[in-house]
């Protein structure tokens, strides 16, 4: 199935109810991480976790780099292609041997919410604008040599098509920098390679420069709606915390595009415990929300839900976190 124009479903940024930053330092060039009050470690169980289903859910091909390669991704929505003698080892000398690439693509809501790239994070703290995100692709691209060696390339030499079914020229480029809590936050940066449509407008193309994830997106406006603050509460042991849950929201869109809308809240106060969102997204008074815990814990996960309509700076409690598997936690995100 092939990427279309604002109509799949969230992927990793997704479409997103949030207010980009407008200072004028900042407002094209970088949507910033809030970060939380109790700092989460790469190595802590949820974390593991996000992974782990990265991992599951990778393509990986190798090819000779005098000679070039091409990868295409598992549903084939997005295909790299690599010209031969274009990538560069980290001291800038031509790579001349064997290349592993690696692509993970988020295209279901469960790429989302298990990939460990919280969407909520890609926007700065400002508020007013009632707005979204809409995203035509989103995938993380990465090659190395034999010697573990991150690569680049020179310009042009490695392309990216996302498929799409109407190219939008709206759309921009932004590269996920890692942060300090990666793999949970991402700071996403626009960068200046030109989003450009490929042949009869059925794709976005983009030249890939070294590793990192990519996304391709545009602010979606919803004039009127009013957004309010927001907070969870877990009815369970207190060993469920930051270290080891997620707290989601998914919602509608306020535009009738089809998409669900899947964001984290990744901010925690842990006495008394509850998890909150970025200021920068926050959700709109009067729709209709779910909200999803992912729990690891002792080598178990969990998930719990509460559905809810959206009131003033409203608290949501999820009284009970059920066992659950991988497998049935991803069939359960991609269905809601």
């Amino acid at each position: 199935m092939k990427l279309t124009q604002l109509a799949v479903a969230a992927l990793f940024v997704g479409v997103t109810f949030v207010a980009c930053e407008k200072d004028k330092k900042l407002s094209s060039m970088t949507k910033k991480p809030v970060s939380a009050t109790e700092t989460e470690k790469a190595d802590d169980p949820i974390s593991k976790l996000f992974r782990s289903y990265v991992a599951q859910n990778t393509s990986t091909t190798q090819f000779n780099a005098l000679d070039g390669g091409e990868l295409v991704s598992s549903d084939g929505n997005v295909t790299v292609s690599i010209a031969g003698s274009v990538l560069t080892r980290p001291d800038g000398s031509l790579e001349t041997g064997q290349v592993t690439i690696s692509m993970f693509v988020a295209d279901q809501l469960a790429d989302n919410g298990l990939g460990g790239l919280p969407t909520q994070s890609a926007f700065g703290a400002g508020q007013g604008f009632g707005g979204g995100i809409v995203t035509a692709g989103s995938m993380s691209i990465e090659m190395f040599n034999d010697q573990g060696e991150a690569l680049e390339a020179l310009d042009g030499g490695v392309v990216v098509n996302v498929a799409t079914s109407d190219f939008n020229p709206q759309m921009t480029l932004w590269r996920g920098e890692p942060s300090v809590n990666q793999p949970r936050d991402n700071v996403w940066v626009r960068i200046p390679n030109p989003v450009t449509p490929g042949p009869g407008g059925q794709s976005y193309n983009f030249n890939w420069d070294r590793n990192g994830r990519y996304n391709i997106d545009m602010f979606n406006d919803c004039p009127g709606v009013q957004f309010t603050d927001h907070r969870v509460t877990i009815s369970a042991t207190a060993a469920f915390n930051q270290s080891n849950t997620q707290v989601y929201v998914v919602l509608e869109p306020c535009n009738p595009q089809g998409q669900k809308i899947i964001f984290s809240l990744d901010m925690y106060n842990a006495s008394p415990r509850w998890w909150f969102a970025n200021p920068g997204a926050n959700l709109p008074i009067g729709y209709t929300v779910t909200y999803v815990a992912i729990t690891s814990y002792n080598g178990q996960l969990f998930y719990g839900s509460a559905t809810t309509i959206v009131t003033p700076s409203m608290t949501t409690n999820i009284p009970v976190m059920m066992p659950t598997t991988l497998a049935a936690l991803t069939a359960y995100l991609n269905s809601l």
